[in-house]
């Protein structure tokens, strides 16, 4: 069974829009995952939705933030970018963000166990699937030019989905594992560290 697959509903999200500007309108975005897990505050999929003005038929960028808060920020500076290009953006607000991310699983990263970060990955691969479902419903997106840009762990993310959506036509990943080197000799020195206490 693929881990990936989901229950598809009519998807209804909330959308509030944020700002107005000769180029765009921008959204906040929310709704409830199609995966659910134990923590309440994940089960809410929360994202950003730049809406070009005057343009209908546009290419989709997905955008997908690292670990953490600070990544969402090259992600907002694209998708203005993107959007002055006539293309919409939605930027995907990970459980790996702190809106999502609940403060026992805070409090313990980055030494969560496999089975935490294997949800991880699939939570945030089905809400990605679901910001596609959500697209094919709205007029003035081209389902048919669908393309996910993923920052570090957001790049895993992105790499998965294109793999199992053939709806995604296209994708960057952008230092996609970095310092996964460090991270690993770090948390492996810190368990030799232990055993020899």
């Amino acid at each position: 069974m693929n881990p990936y697959s989901y229950t598809k509903d009519i998807l209804q999200p909330n959308l509030q829009l944020k700002q107005k500007t000769r180029n765009w309108l921008h959204y906040a975005v929310d709704f409830p995952t199609a995966h659910p897990v134990r923590y309440k505050k994940s089960n809410t999929v929360r994202g950003e939705y730049f809406q070009p003005r005057g343009t209908n038929n546009a290419a989709l960028a997905i955008l997908l933030h690292g670990i953490g808060d600070f990544s969402v920020i090259p992600c907002k500076l694209l998708a203005k970018a993107l959007t002055r290009k006539g293309m919409a953006s939605f930027i995907l607000y990970s459980v790996m963000h702190s809106s999502r991310m609940p403060e026992s699983v805070r409090k313990r990263f980055p030494h969560l166990t496999s089975k935490e970060w294997f949800e991880s990955h699939r939570i945030s691969v089905i809400d990605l699937r679901q910001v596609i479902d959500w697209a094919g419903s709205r007029a003035e997106i081209n389902d048919e030019q669908i393309a996910a840009i993923g920052i570090s762990f957001g790049g895993f993310i992105s790499a998965i989905a294109m793999g199992i959506d053939k709806r995604i036509k296209a994708g960057g990943l952008i230092v996609t594992g970095g310092n996964s080197s460090k991270i690993g000799w770090e948390k492996r020195a810190s368990d030799f560290k232990k055993e020899a206490e």
